[in-house]
């Protein structure tokens, strides 16, 4: 129990870190803002109905920006596994007090 409790919190800090970084970068992206970090760059509508080549700097800022949040999005789905764990053990230690070794 307390591993999956220290890799939860090590979880934990890792998402809010991602979430400020993700934050504060900007790759130049209009439809970008604080509130729509967790959005892929493909999420977004263009409003031209005409299809533009964009500058390679700027793909490479979003496929990093992308990247970044999938790697977010694996470490929510951690989170929620690790949670689940944590509450397994507690219960477990609640119904059973007498000491035993995790599975």
């Amino acid at each position: 129990m307390l591993t999956v409790s220290v890799l939860l919190l090590v979880f934990i800090f890792t998402f809010k870190s991602l979430v400020s970084y993700i934050k504060k970068i900007r790759t130049g992206d209009p439809n970008e803002s604080d509130i729509t970090y967790w959005m892929f760059s493909y999420d977004f509508k263009s409003p031209n109905k005409d299809w533009i080549p964009e500058d390679k700097n700027f793909l490479e800022k979003k496929r990093k920006r992308n990247f970044l949040v999938f790697i977010l999005y694996l470490n929510a789905f951690g989170i929620f596994l690790l949670l689940n764990s944590f509450t397994a053990h507690l219960l477990n230690y609640i119904v059973n007090p007498e000491f035993s070794y995790p599975i």
